[in-house]
């Protein structure tokens, strides 16, 4: 890596503000010397497991984030030093290669475990300051960053586009998933789409071939690793140039700071002094670690165990209990097969919450050209 902007050292949960640190290129015509990499290293990885895309990949020299790379050899992945099976999972062997390497903590890693750590302590305190009007701050905090917030606007309208809203109504929304401090939406959004380029590749920022730990929030804590894979913020030009996302980039932690206020002043009024601690202990910390861990369940246990019903060539799995946590996400194999499509839970009986919100707001004209596949795009994929 060459080429930095300055990375934003506050805590800003899941996905991290990796302020645009860009990724840079070898470039031929400027040194005149054609990059041998970039002419074989395509033909080198297909039908090499995870390990060895990765030693292939991290030899030292740039990476190109912005080419698809081919998905592992499942099969071969078994074959490789320190492979482990997953228990319960359909024979799939992980390989920890991120977490083998040693490196020396940085400031920023420091940050994120002092904060993610500070938040599950806090959460110690909820039996303590246990009331039914704090559940129910809970309950709806839940559903307003979670569900509408990450699922909704994060994942569904800005990574996928699945469908439209009026400006303002997405602004609403993405305020929502701003607060569930998993970053500010541009940060999120770059982060997921990388995701889906470089699915289960060793580009992928949360590859599930590193294991549960990894795919879970390992990868959170190792910044610089992290930053090889995402740090280029080019594949998010539709959101850069429009002045709410960048506000909210900017000033991300002042409107943190505004939502605790904010539910320390509703459980004051409703409770007293205690019952504004109440209110960010159970609104706050207890909210904003159920969705944490939610959103990151999607990303590790919808990639180990469950079911499969498209051939999406990576380990993306229909998990019904997440399903129900996570406000339809869990349908992730389906989501895979068909990235575009505003409804994850494809058949009847696969509860999808988000796409129920979805349906109604277009159903009153607020949601527009919504995305689904069609019957002959589900055959073609279909096992």
């Amino acid at each position: 890596m060459q080429t930095y902007r300055q990375v934003n050292t506050a805590p800003q949960g899941f996905a991290r503000s990796y302020l645009s640190r860009r990724v840079p290129r070898c470039n031929a015509a400027a040194t005149g010397v054609p990059d041998i990499k970039e002419f074989t290293t395509q033909q080198t990885l297909d039908g090499k497991g995870y390990a060895a895309q990765y030693d292939i990949l991290f030899d030292g020299r740039p990476l190109d984030t912005k080419k698809v790379t081919p998905k592992p050899n499942r099969a071969a992945n078994q074959f490789a030093d320190g492979a482990k099976e997953v228990p319960f999972s359909a024979n799939i062997f992980t390989v920890e290669k991120s977490t083998t390497v040693k490196r020396e903590k940085t400031q920023v890693d420091k940050i994120y475990v002092g904060f993610i750590l500070a938040m599950h302590v806090a959460c110690l305190a909820a039996p303590f300051c246990f009331s039914w009007t704090n559940v129910a701050i809970f309950g709806v905090t839940y559903f307003i960053t979670g569900c509408l917030g990450i699922t909704l606007s994060f994942h569904r309208q800005l990574a996928h586009k699945s469908f439209q809203t009026p400006k303002w109504l997405e602004y609403v929304f993405a305020y929502c998933g701003a607060l569930a401090v998993q970053g500010d939406p541009k940060e999120w959004v770059s982060t997921h789409r990388y995701h889906h380029l470089h699915c289960e590749t060793p580009l992928d920022p949360h590859s599930s071939y590193e294991g549960f730990w990894w795919s879970h929030m390992g990868w959170i804590l190792e910044n610089a690793v992290t930053l090889d894979r995402v740090g280029d913020r080019t594949n998010i030009a539709d959101m850069a140039s429009q002045p709410f996302y960048n506000h909210l980039e900017k000033h991300y932690n002042a409107h943190l700071g505004l939502m605790f206020a904010a539910l320390f002043a509703v459980g004051a009024a409703l409770g007293g002094p205690m019952g504004g601690l109440g209110a960010m202990v159970w609104g706050g910390a207890v909210r904003v670690v159920w969705v944490w861990h939610v959103t990151w369940f999607v990303n590790s246990v919808c990639h180990l165990w469950g079911k499969q019903t498209y051939n999406t060539g990576d380990l993306s799995m229909n998990n019904w209990w997440v399903g129900l946590l996570a406000w339809g996400e869990g349908w992730h194999n389906n989501h895979h097969a068909f990235e575009f499509s505003a409804r994850h839970g494809l058949e009847w009986w696969q509860f999808d919450m988000t796409w129920m919100l979805i349906k109604g707001l277009q159903t009153v004209g607020l949601a527009t050209k919504v995305k689904l596949p069609t019957e002959k795009q589900k055959a073609r994929l279909a096992f």
